[in-house]
């Protein structure tokens, strides 16, 4: 009897996914359309999150401003930071993907100036591919935007 236990209780663990997460928290999803954004129809979804970065795609059907469309996709960067309960976070990587959508790879640290190759890995440069220097953002600054206030 108790190896048919055994036997059920493996057959569980074993069809159950594995999650690559640091913390408990869930991959994190942005929608514009739920802030009632008509200007916009973009969507953020996290599709993997490893030990400092986490892989995004962008998805869209109408992208509305270059400065809005910028600051939805700040947004979700911020938003799997403080998921990930880190204070800084930078775009490490962007592409376009073979379905029309966009796809990043964000580097998340609680180093105010960390260096990239050292924080992230040696496939990561402390310029993009413009030659301008990776910025961090902090989820402090960004609370300004997009924290609760209390009134």
């Amino acid at each position: 009897m108790k190896s048919i236990y055994l036997a059920a209780l493996l057959a569980i663990v074993a069809t159950c996914p594995a999650q690559a997460t640091t913390n408990s928290a869930s991959l994190v999803e942005i929608n514009s359309a739920d802030d009632g954004d008509t200007n916009c129809m973009m969507r953020i979804i996290e599709l993997e999150r490893g030990t400092k970065t986490s892989k995004l795609k962008l998805t869209y059907e109408k992208m509305g401003s270059s400065v809005g469309s910028s600051m939805f996709i700040m947004r979700a960067f911020y938003e799997v930071a403080k998921a990930r309960g880190t204070e800084y976070f930078t775009n490490l990587k962007e592409w376009d993907d073979a379905d029309g959508g966009r796809l990043y790879i964000g580097g998340f640290t609680n180093k105010k100036d960390a260096n990239i190759r050292d924080e992230f890995g040696p496939e990561f440069t402390q310029t993009n591919k413009y030659g301008q220097v990776r910025l961090f953002m902090s989820v402090s600054q960004c609370n300004m935007l997009w924290g609760k206030t209390d009134k």
